[in-house]
């Protein structure tokens, strides 16, 4: 999501720590790769940059369509016996215990989203631990389980050497899908399909989301304004492409994508808006027809299969 690139502490964003470069090991699945369903749990208003919208100071006074939106999402899945990776902010688990409950007994994996969306890039290593530690126990008591898988806000785990990733090693986090090859979200060096990062607080295998060319450039496709926009066609293809060179082809939506009464969000920049808001209206029908051609997997199905390419 675009943002106005200023922090809600101090008004300014710091550098992030960088370290080392750890050791990279790329990694596939043994032939054809799976599609994989990913979903951040997070309401309408947790938009990352924005003044207003981001401070947690006000979101109590939001109406939440949470409950509402990924209910009837997770009611979606389960008619065509999908399994999905959803990542919870501990804020959504701490209001809402019953809504990771259910996701964890409709059979989905529970991941975590970070405590209040804030961008890891945006806090130091302590703040980030702790704001890890703090979502994954209001998570844990909530669903009565232990994420071991992770996505950042925003994508803003940007590099395999930022000082988050070791952090997230030793906290136990296990799987992570937070890394674009995408400039401004990431990095064009970082590979495009899963790989394995070592560290010394121990390994954590990166899977990135789908990517793909389009427009000129390569876009992620698995999710936000892209896959609205770019033709079903084009995103399957890049899709048949990811899986048959062994890479799981990780797509993610968020439940205010497909609330038809999303509020109006008055006041938002002009280019968060439109990336907000653009063909939110044809998204239900698109996912029924995307989610007719396949079952998804969740992440947890695929990493115990991943191995050096």
């Amino acid at each position: 999501m675009p943002s106005s690139g200023r922090s809600l502490s101090s008004g300014r964003v710091e550098r992030p720590l960088k370290m080392p470069e750890p050791r990279i090991t790329l990694l596939r699945t043994p032939g054809r790769a799976p599609r994989v369903l990913t979903i951040d749990a997070e309401d309408w208003f947790h938009v990352c940059g924005d003044d207003y919208y981001s401070d947690p100071r006000r979101w109590d006074s939001f109406v939440p369509r949470i409950e509402e939106t990924l209910g009837r999402l997770l009611d979606t899945l389960e008619r065509g016996r999908h399994r999905a990776t959803v990542f919870f902010l501990g804020w959504i688990a701490d209001r809402y215990p019953d809504l990771a409950a259910e996701a964890a007994r409709r059979g989905h994996e529970i991941g975590v989203h970070g405590d209040r969306h804030r961008r890891a890039d945006e806090m130091s290593p302590q703040e980030f631990r702790d704001d890890l530690r703090r979502a994954r126990d209001s998570i844990e008591k909530a669903a009565h389980v232990r994420p071991t898988a992770h996505r950042a806000a925003e994508w803003s785990l940007r590099r395999a050497s930022d000082a988050a990733v070791p952090v997230l090693a030793a906290e136990g986090i296990r799987c992570d899908t937070s890394m674009m090859p995408v400039p401004p979200l990431g990095a064009s060096g970082n590979p495009t399909g899963p790989y394995r990062i070592e560290l010394e607080a121990g390994d954590l295998v990166e899977v990135p989301p789908l990517t793909g060319r389009a427009f000129g450039r390569r876009l992620p496709l698995g999710g936000g304004w892209p896959f609205r926009l770019v033709s079903e066609e084009r995103v399957a293809r890049a899709e048949e492409d990811f899986r048959e060179r062994g890479h799981p082809a990780v797509f993610t939506l968020h439940p205010w994508e497909f609330d038809p009464e999303h509020p109006p969000m008055e006041g938002l920049a002009p280019l968060t808006r439109t990336v907000h808001f653009l063909r939110l209206r044809g998204l239900p029908d698109r996912l029924e027809r995307w989610l007719a051609r396949e079952r998804c997997a969740a992440l947890a199905d695929v990493v115990p299969r991943l191995s050096a390419a």
